[in-house]
């Protein structure tokens, strides 16, 4: 993003004026800034794209001392909030949210907290780095586009609709990987499903992460509609309506992966299990097949253990025959027990 400083003010503090005659102005110092403040008819565009000093540093004391913002809301912009939010004040709307930027080296979802205060005649937005989000905004108020630039409560959409707007293409992505999973899954020549499994668990977290996220936003973009709000004014509903319905349909989407995800894992133990269940029956049937030689060679054993016992007088040991009948006899026995092991389909 191509830095716009203005003068006398931080670094990393972009300033963009209309003034009540129409004039455009980027260049406002600090110094004219609560003249511009007092005009009812003027628009005010201040983004803060850093959080660096904290409340004490010199963003906190623009936020404190030339646009009179609560302290509890100051706090909230150097210290990062767990949800989306909105608090209500008389002079001002304080709302936190987030944008999603997907890491593709680490495929994970990164998240940056924009807080945005919402007056009579200026939007100002506080975040730790620049977004690229917010750079359309901006572009979008120097071409005095008549929508954004017809009151804060415009701006505050554009803001709002640029955010959201990065969350569908990340679903997408998602939504692949999610299908991708279950392709891998089903494949016929699976590869390592310790991988897939990862995989499976990793985008269940990230989207888990993501719906923490998009639901709180959702009920904040309803609270906005509310008559009772009073910043948003009437022409502006709908378009803050039409965020609501992005935010649903991204909610949506976070649970139908989840529950494809579910399945998945559903597939996934269904097939561990018929694979170990094959694999036992192979067990198994090895154990069987051992059990039954052990078993037609136990008679044998038995029959040619006595006969090599060195005892002088035993039966059938001076017979001329009696060496073929003993192998004869083990013969029929071996055989026998064969038959019977395969009638009986052990073996």
């Amino acid at each position: 993003m191509a830095e716009k400083r203005t003068k006398n003010l931080p670094k990393n503090v972009d300033l963009v004026v209309l003034d009540g005659t129409g004039v455009l102005q980027t260049d406002v110092g600090l110094e004219e800034l609560p003249y511009h403040l007092s005009d009812p008819d003027a628009l005010i565009w201040c983004d803060v794209a850093s959080t660096e000093g904290e409340q004490s540093g010199p963003y906190g004391r623009l936020l404190r001392e030339v646009f009179g913002f609560d302290e509890l809301t100051i706090e909230d912009c150097f210290t990062r909030s767990h949800l989306p939010k909105v608090d209500i004040y008389d002079e001002y709307l304080f709302v936190a949210l987030f944008s999603f930027h997907l890491s593709e080296k680490r495929r994970r979802v990164e998240t940056v907290e924009v807080d945005m205060y919402v007056g009579n005649n200026y939007v100002v937005c506080v975040h730790h780095r620049p977004l690229r989000e917010l750079d359309r905004v901006r572009r979008r108020l120097l071409s005095r586009n008549e929508f954004v630039t017809s009151s804060p409560a415009n701006v505050a959409h554009t803001v709002f609709d640029a955010v959201v707007d990065e969350y569908l293409p990340i679903m997408n992505t998602f939504s692949a990987m999610v299908d991708g999973i279950e392709d891998r899954l089903l494949d016929e020549n699976p590869e390592d499903d310790g991988a897939v499994l990862d995989s499976l668990f990793h985008l269940k977290h990230e989207l888990t992460a993501l719906r923490r996220l998009a639901v709180p936003l959702r009920d904040v973009v309803s609270v906005l509609l509310r008559p009772t709000t009073r910043r948003i004014p009437e022409e502006s509903a709908a378009y803050f309506d039409d965020v609501r319905d992005h935010l649903i349909r991204v909610v949506d989407m976070i649970d139908t992966m989840r529950d494809y995800l579910m399945d998945s894992l559903d597939i996934y133990t269904t097939q561990q299990t018929r694979r170990n269940a094959e694999e036992t029956k192979r067990v198994n049937q090895s154990v069987a097949r051992l059990t039954a030689v052990s078993t037609i060679f136990l008679p044998l054993t038995f029959i040619t253990g006595i006969y090599g016992m060195n005892f002088e007088y035993m039966p059938e040991t001076e017979w001329q025959y009696g060496f073929y009948a003993i192998l004869a006899l083990c013969l029929v026995l071996g055989l026998g027990m064969l038959v019977y092991l395969r009638s009986k389909k052990i073996i």
